[in-house]
């Protein structure tokens, strides 16, 4: 039993890292494409917008999908989809020589939308497949395993914007998607599907959802502190490419060294918490991570032009942390909830976190240039710092980390 949860989780994890490849690959080169043309901090924060907005409105509603039909084969036309969507842009491409700036912001729509239905069937699977105690090791491994995927995309995106034209580079990410299907196959996962014989009402199991995230003050506060930390965290991390290029005068090539740099740090926090698990209180870790990350944004405020290396060491901290807060967070859900609700509650809290991006991202299109990039990490610094604050100030959070005991419902 043990070898076959295993090999599963394993298997279907490779075809994802290969699909998270293409699709960071294909994505530098577009965001690299659209800094190179318009150099304007108003125009990334727009795409990144675009490949928020849908996610974050469909993830409201895409967790009761995810709790009531197979979740198998919801993953397998998500990925097609969002395969089929960058076959669309390689024809584009071909048709019009260069990608207008509106169509790239709807293909980044578009994959939003496959993301939506995608991403809670994938973190609802891992409860299905990996014993209880395993499911904190198991995040960590599964963010390595992206993570591996992200640190090299980079680099290989840098190479290939420099030497491959952008059709070439789209196309990978179909072929991507399709191994990401196979991959789903051979894992042979069960029928995950939970919603019982129950007949599907859409509305009605999203209202159950909400109320049993709000029932919950540790999972309720929690979820706000969330929503907080990607107000301030998204809007920066689709300014590295512009602050690179721009406040310290480097090129594609050096921005990709600085994503390097916060992938190898994600990978080696990645790892660290695959093999160690954590703290015994999750909640713990995760502010620990909050501190660490926001006190490398404050930094960043206050580094000269000519500091890139130390920026590149500040990456290098943020990536480090960042998954002992993002992978224990889904961990910490995956433990507490019960698995009829699971879907609905990821997709919810997820919604929650993805709907503060574009907040922030609208802010950032206003003030950022004036303001200032730097000064913009270190607001965003002190916001993700506070965050830390609340973990340890809201003691329904500071001790949600524990012990798991029965999982939450709503007739529990």
């Amino acid at each position: 039993m043990t070898v076959t949860w295993k090999r599963q989780f394993a298997v279907l994890w490779v075809g994802q890292a290969v699909s998270i490849l293409t699709s960071s690959v294909s994505q530098y080169a577009l965001v690299w494409d659209l800094t190179a043309r318009t150099g304007s901090a108003a125009v990334l924060s727009l795409a990144a917008m675009a490949a928020l907005l849908p996610q974050g409105v469909l993830g409201l509603f895409t967790g009761a999908v995810a709790d009531h039909f197979d979740r198998r084969r919801i993953m397998a036309l998500a990925d097609g989809a969002i395969g089929l969507f960058s076959l669309a842009l390689v024809g584009a491409c071909l048709l019009w020589g260069s990608l207008p700036v509106p169509v790239i912001l709807a293909a980044l729509a578009l994959r939003s939308v496959g993301s939506a239905f995608h991403t809670p069937c994938l973190q609802a699977v891992t409860t299905l497949l990996v014993p209880p105690e395993r499911l904190s090791r198991c995040a960590g491994w599964s963010q390595g395993v992206q993570t591996l995927s992200l640190l090299l995309s980079p680099a290989l995106a840098a190479v290939l914007f420099a030497a491959a034209p952008l059709p070439l580079i789209l196309a990978l990410d179909v072929l991507g998607a399709a191994f990401a299907i196979a991959a789903l196959a051979l894992a042979r996962l069960p029928a995950l599907r939970t919603g019982g014989g129950r007949t599907f009402r859409l509305l009605s199991d999203c209202r159950a959802g909400w109320a049993l995230l709000r029932s919950q003050g540790w999972l309720w506060q929690l979820c706000l502190i969330c929503g907080l930390f990607s107000l301030a965290a998204v809007p920066v991390s689709s300014l590295f490419p512009l602050v690179c290029m721009s406040y310290f005068g480097k090129t594609a090539a050096s921005a990709s060294v600085v994503e390097t740099a916060y992938a190898l740090g994600m990978l080696s926090g990645s790892l660290l918490l695959g093999l160690w698990g954590g703290t015994r209180n999750k909640v713990t870790a995760m502010t620990a991570a909050l501190f660490c990350m926001g006190g490398c944004l404050l930094a960043v405020g206050g580094l000269s032009p000519a500091a890139f290396l130390a920026f590149t060491g500040l990456s290098l901290g943020m990536g480090l942390a960042a998954p002992f807060f993002q992978s224990l967070l889904t961990a910490l859900i995956q433990e507490r909830v019960a698995g009829d609700y699971l879907g609905r509650v990821l997709g919810l809290t997820s919604a929650v976190m993805t709907l503060a991006g574009p907040v922030g991202l609208a802010a950032t299109a206003l003030f950022a240039e004036e303001v200032g990039l730097t000064r913009w990490f270190a607001l965003a610094g002190g916001v993700t710092a506070l965050c830390g604050v609340l973990c340890l100030a809201l003691p329904a959070v500071r001790r949600c980390g524990g012990a798991a005991g029965e999982k939450i419902c709503p007739e529990g």
